[in-house]
């Protein structure tokens, strides 16, 4: 990940790999919620038309 030449020499209140772990966590946080929420709808579908699975 490349720092912007404003920001070289100069570490963040937060430094640059805690940055990067943050964002990683952050994203798969984000992702596997929407994966979890997109499974809970498809559930109760099946559940209104009584199917089986």
């Amino acid at each position: 990940m490349p720092i912007g030449v404003g920001r070289v020499g100069r570490v963040g209140v937060i430094g640059r790999p805690v940055a990067r772990t943050a964002a990683v966590v952050g994203t798969a946080a984000v992702v596997s919620h929407g994966v979890e929420r997109r499974q809970d709808r498809r559930f109760d579908r099946r559940e209104d038309r009584r199917d089986r699975f």
